[in-house]
């Protein structure tokens, strides 16, 4: 695990608390940090974060991510998928050694970077 640059509690004695390189998830209450530094997200870019981190290096189908988010596929949820995903990412840029990296054709998924990606 990647040392932090505050105090956080320790992942492994909280039930519903995940660490996945330097990012740190509280289930129970929505809270991130990276690197230690809080990162404040919406509930729907939260709800996506979630639904990657529990499946480091491995590729998330659109459908899978849509469906779990908003109860619906298609081209114009895809479209919303692809704006969280921006302001997302743009929010977890500190995170390493993940990343949230697109799949052309597959999805989405929190890979390490140089990593290799396994289908989900």
């Amino acid at each position: 695990m990647a040392e932090r640059t505050v105090a956080l509690p320790d992942a492994e004695a909280q039930p519903g608390v995940l660490e996945v390189g330097n990012v740190w998830i509280n289930f129970l209450n929505n809270q991130v940090a990276v690197d230690g530094q809080p990162v404040v997200l919406t509930f729907q870019e939260f709800e996506l974060l979630s639904s990657l981190v529990q499946q480091p290096d491995r590729v998330v189908p659109v459908d899978a991510i849509t469906e779990s988010i908003w109860a619906e596929s298609g081209r114009p949820v895809v479209r919303r998928l692809n704006v969280l995903i921006h302001r997302l990412r743009a929010k977890m840029a500190r995170s390493r050694p993940y990343q949230i990296e697109s799949v052309r054709g597959r999805g989405y998924g929190f890979l390490a970077v140089g990593g290799r990606r396994r289908a989900g």
